[in-house]
């Protein structure tokens, strides 16, 4: 089973307090989702590339959200937030009725501004008179190739952008990538 090593919250390193906190019992459930995945999926990359087993796994763990990938490799439009000159922005696990969305990173360190601007933007875009996305979860590894740790990249960015990122709550979760270095 997969590692968690670290969960934090943005509400926790702001001193702004007039926005939500990310709910205790989501992140909870997220963390679990994650713990439960099998290391297995880390075995055979090339095999899953494209459905991205440790996605999916977590998705299977977590039916209450739309999942932006599919077994035969396919796309979700409900994943969609919006698009923009024919390019579609998603992310890779989505829950409309709660405003949650979930990005899970495996490797890049410039995905992470990407991700976060993604929330931010979800934020900003409005259905039903409400924010597309209140809360916003980063699943991130503590190790990649030795010695890139995209969890503390992820809390770095949040420090950086804390004070322009209006969105109620982004949770960091930090994994272990059972990978050899």
């Amino acid at each position: 089973m997969v590692v968690v090593e670290h969960v934090t919250r943005l509400s926790d390193r702001r001193s702004q307090t007039s926005s939500e906190t990310f709910p205790d019992d989501t992140l909870e459930a997220i963390r679990s989702a994650v713990e439960a995945v099998s290391t297995s999926v880390f075995e055979d990359t090339a095999k899953h590339k494209e459905i991205g087993a440790f996605d999916a796994s977590i998705a299977d763990a977590l039916p209450q959200y739309e999942y932006e990938g599919d077994a035969a490799g396919g796309y979700n439009p409900n994943c969609k937030l919006w698009s923009h000159l024919d390019f579609n922005y998603s992310v890779d696990l989505y829950n409309a009725d709660e405003r949650i969305a979930i990005e899970v990173e495996k490797s890049e360190r410039k995905n992470i501004s990407d991700d976060l601007l993604k929330f931010q933007k979800g934020y900003r875009t409005k259905k039903g008179g409400r924010p597309k996305i209140e809360f916003g979860c980063l699943v991130v590894p503590v190790n990649y190739r030795g010695s890139d740790n995209l969890y503390q990249h992820s809390l770095t960015k949040l420090d950086f952008m804390k004070g322009v990122l209006f969105i109620d709550d982004v949770a960091v979760i930090g994994y272990r990538d059972p990978r050899p270095d």
